[in-house]
């Protein structure tokens, strides 16, 4: 054999053996690609089907369009809790083979939908009038939009899938709201809701009221209620001034209905009433009519003797009537003959046409027939203002009283008709020395003379 055959020989021994050690890298096919609606999440992926040993792994956050190399040169790829979608692939090369590279498999993330809020909606008198609801701080994108016009107990779906819905002269309370996905994978989630409250016109209504508009001063009472309106009685006012100036009743919102009682003057009332967000409206107000009090007299307050009898006096216009009626000749008379026996206040009630009453009260004092009042038997008449005066008890009810007072050698020293409790012990405008006196009382010529003794101690 020649040396050029041998060499030729060892070349292609050398070459084959080549062949037999290594072949064409292959990348394989990645799998494991899986997609979530959660920043929660984990698994790997791996490859199949390649030939040759994995240099590394890499991985896209941008579909693809950028790869960065991890390092990783295991035949899988494990991931955990990924904020967004990523994609990854193997470098794969067999000895001295071109490196090859694997599919590519993707992990892609959805963030949880986010139904978000409308802007729009509100109060409305009557109608809504134009615009547009706008729907923000979603995430994902509209399926449809829907309206309830029961209060969202059901729903009507809006074939829109923009972020925004034209609305146009809403005529009754009407809710709507956006639904809403992030990708097939993840829950639907409905937005807040807009919601749009119509009220109908204001209407004022009518007051009502039973009995007479026209009352007595200061006794008198009724209710008036408010028919007929449509919305809220937001207050009741009244006025004193035929309507130039008006005043608020406390308390009286959200009723319908208010009393008066006992007003002494002439008064309107009115209640003004909201529907909603509409103008306000009031009621047209009533007048109660105060009739002014008449002029009643009983007559002037007078003192008689026990047993003696006097005309009252009483005046006024319309039916008149005495209480008490004991001691009275006619109670429903003006002028009966009152005959008490004790001091009595009596009153007068007249009752007029219009069945009002006014009253008057006049007073008859009675002086008792028999003195039983006390008499004081010592007085200190020293000037220090205590029992200084000679006292004797209820004297003063009996004018046509008279009293003496007379010394042990009954020599009188004192006497005075009228008497009214201001005797000092003097006489002649000098005092009188301390010591015994005896005193003679006449009441009345129809009571017999009260008599006893009296001390004087003007050094106690």
């Amino acid at each position: 054999m020649s040396f050029r055959k041998s060499t030729l020989l060892l070349v292609l021994f050398f070459y084959c053996t080549f062949q037999q050690l290594y072949s064409q890298s292959i990348g394989g096919i990645a799998s494991g690609g899986n997609t979530y609606c959660d920043t929660l999440n984990s698994g790997f992926v791996s490859i199949t089907g390649y030939n040759g040993n994995v240099t590394t792994w890499q991985q896209s956050s941008d579909g693809g369009a950028n790869w960065t190399n991890n390092g990783n040169t295991f035949t899988s790829q494990s991931y955990f809790n990924l904020k967004q979608s990523m994609c990854y692939r193997a470098i794969v090369q067999d000895g001295a083979f071109p490196p090859d590279t694997s599919t590519i498999a993707c992990i892609t993330i959805f963030l949880p939908t986010v139904g978000g809020t409308i802007q729009g909606g509100g109060s409305f008198c009557t109608t809504s009038g134009s615009g547009t609801l706008n729907l923000i701080g979603q995430n994902g994108g509209v399926l449809n939009w829907q309206s309830s016009t029961n209060g969202g107990f059901s729903w009507s779906p809006i074939a829109n899938t923009s972020t925004s819905l034209v609305y146009s002269n809403i005529t009754q309370n009407t809710l709507y709201s956006a639904v809403v996905q992030n990708g097939s994978f993840c829950k639907i989630d409905t937005s807040a809701f807009a919601s749009f409250t119509i009220s109908p016109m204001t209407v004022k209504g009518t007051i009502n009221y039973t009995g007479n508009d026209t009352v007595c001063y200061g006794i008198n009472s009724n209710t008036l209620s408010l028919s007929g309106n449509i919305g809220n009685v937001i207050g009741w006012i009244s006025s004193t001034t035929n309507g130039s100036s008006w005043n608020n009743i406390p308390n009286t919102a959200n009723f319908n209905t208010i009393g008066y009682s006992n007003i002494d003057e002439t008064t309107l009332y009115s209640s003004i009433v909201q529907s909603g967000v509409c103008p306000i409206d009031t009621a047209d107000p009533v007048k109660i009519t105060v009739l002014l009090p008449f002029p009643v007299s009983a007559g002037t307050d007078t003192t008689i003797n026990q047993g003696q009898s006097f005309t009252l006096t009483g005046s006024g216009t319309g039916t008149p009537l005495w209480t008490p009626t004991s001691g009275l000749s006619n109670p429903s008379i003006f002028a009966p003959i009152a005959s008490p026996d004790i001091t009595t206040s009596y009153i007068l009630t007249v009752t007029d046409a219009n069945a009002c009453v006014n009253s008057d009260t006049v007073e008859i004092t009675v002086i008792p027939l028999t003195f039983a009042g006390a008499i004081s038997t010592v007085f200190t008449p020293n000037g220090d203002g205590i029992n200084d005066n000679w006292y004797i008890e209820g004297i003063t009810s009996y004018p046509d009283n008279e009293v003496f007072v007379y010394n042990i050698y009954g020599n009188e020293v004192y006497s005075k008709k009228k008497y009214t409790n201001d005797w000092q012990g003097t006489y002649n405008g000098a005092a009188l020395p301390d010591g015994t006196y005896f005193y003679i009382i006449k009441i009345n010529d129809n009571q017999s003379e009260i008599k006893g003794s009296l001390d004087i101690l003007r050094n106690k």
